[in-house]
């Protein structure tokens, strides 16, 4: 596995579209590679999934993911915070499918997402890509602090976050 910090990735992508690659193919690339990873690992069929959803590109990557997933044998949901979805193909897709999808405005005690958690087997953040600079703050820390609060509950009946990694 490679690991490059977020302005070698924004430089890679940029030299992926000046080449000719669309964006939105980087997207279906990246959102059937989780799914793959995923299903190689045993976790999609039957499994259910939770899908986090973000604004960018890289929450069009969870898009994809879910919709494959789905096609997997997965129960997947998606849980979108902050997205526009006004013509986007990857979320018509989810929606024409008849994944479920919850958005976090719909869900301001995040109650809704404290029981998908709890009955997820899988969690894909797909919430912020190379773009994110600021601070957490609002919807978005609460959310993920819901998360983080959930993981380390998991913790002690999961094997070490390393052997959980793809390589």
């Amino acid at each position: 596995m490679k690991v490059v910090t977020a302005a070698q990735m924004r430089s890679l992508e940029e030299a992926a579209d000046a080449a000719g690659q669309s964006y939105e193919e980087m997207m279906t690339q990246a959102g059937e590679g989780v799914a793959q990873a995923i299903g190689e690992l045993g976790l999609a069929e039957g499994s259910n999934i939770l899908i986090l959803v973000g604004p960018g590109n890289n929450g069009g990557d969870g898009l994809v993911a879910a919709r494959v997933l789905y096609e997997m044998g997965a129960n997947v949901v998606c849980y979108i915070w902050k997205r526009d979805t006004e013509g986007n193909a990857n979320y018509q897709r989810v929606v024409d499918l008849g994944i479920e999808v919850v958005w976090q405005r719909d869900d301001p005690e995040l109650a809704k997402f404290g029981t998908l958690l709890n009955d997820a087997q899988v969690v894909v953040d797909a919430l912020l890509g190379t773009g994110a600079s600021r601070p957490l703050r609002g919807d978005l820390a609460r959310l993920l602090t819901a998360l983080h609060d959930a993981l380390i509950l998991l913790q002690p009946t999961h094997p070490p976050l390393e052997q959980l990694v793809w390589p």
